[in-house]
């Protein structure tokens, strides 16, 4: 159990839960796996609309049973190149939006007339823009891994994250002070920040805290809330775009500024051989403006 992270199993809870009740329907031992009574299950919830991510999410699961040899059966591996054809898997986002367009709202925002509940969302949007990294990471930043210099700041992450594990670097971020640009300089945010937390935190080493009474640490949920709060007063599509593509716009952004993709991995904690990014994650910008009306009205 020490070796399935938190996330994981409550991912994996629910495909377990449903292949307990398939075999108590079917009356077979759901300890004993075979790739028969798999594929009837997957074929079973398969007809019922689950998603090619839901299908492999519940293989995974039953493999926590089985053994890793069930993915590698050749029956198994038809079966989903079948339903990937069937019902592909698509990307969640097909193109992104600028953070140009967040930026230029949030420099409205001065860092030392705002209020804690509108310093906490800028905050939380401009290290999410800043590092490209998960809000779960974001909300494990404490204030004894601050370390500022005279041209950045640094922060230490050493806690367990979704992709920690051996010999991979835990997240470090180098922010520094934007001198031309001070009030969308993330590094100068968290010193007006641990400024006007200081006589609230009490014993609280978590650098992100709630808006109000106990000013306990903040929840990845909160930190998700405050940043469709300021997408959606950018004007950004928050039916469209959730508070997760940060992830997307920061790391599009960098990489249409030419920054090195070992740097863009490293930053937002892929591993040096992931396709993550080129994937998922690198989208173009969103346009409202369709090819036809780009070249019928040149």
């Amino acid at each position: 159990m020490a070796s399935i992270s938190e996330s994981t199993l409550k991912q994996y809870s629910s495909g377990l839960k449903l292949w307990w009740d398939y075999c108590s329907t079917k009356k077979a031992d759901p300890y004993s796996v075979s790739v028969v009574t798999v594929l009837e299950f997957l074929t079973y919830h398969f007809k019922k609309g689950a998603s090619y991510s839901s299908l492999n999410t519940y293989r995974s699961a039953i493999a926590q049973v089985a053994g890793r040899d069930l993915a590698q059966d050749y029956r198994i591996q038809k079966f989903f190149k079948g339903v990937y054809m069937l019902r592909p898997s698509l990307p969640k986002y097909q193109n992104t939006w600028d953070p140009a367009v967040v930026l230029n709202f949030l420099r409205e925002w001065k860092n030392k007339d705002i209020t804690l509940r509108k310093l906490n969302q800028k905050l939380v949007t401009l290290l999410a823009l800043a590092t490209g990294q998960r809000l779960q990471t974001l909300a494990l930043i404490e204030i004894t891994h601050i370390c500022k210099s005279e041209i950045e700041i640094n922060i230490a992450v050493p806690q367990r994250i979704k992709t920690s594990g051996k010999d991979r670097s835990q997240p470090f971020f180098h922010l520094p002070f934007l001198n031309s640009d001070p009030e969308v300089c993330v590094a100068r945010v968290i010193l007006t920040y641990l400024e006007k937390t200081e006589n609230l935190r009490g014993s609280e080493t978590s650098l992100i805290l709630a808006s109000k009474m106990p000013y306990c640490k903040a929840s990845t949920q909160t930190l998700s809330r405050w940043i469709k709060i300021i997408l959606e007063k950018s004007g950004i599509d928050v039916h469209k775009f959730s508070a997760h593509s940060t992830r997307h716009a920061a790391t599009s952004a960098a990489k249409r500024k030419g920054l090195n993709m070992d740097t863009i991995r490293l930053s937002a904690g892929w591993s040096r051989d992931s396709r993550m990014f080129a994937q998922v994650y690198n989208r173009p910008l969103f346009s409202d403006q369709t090819c036809a009306e780009a070249v019928l009205t040149c």
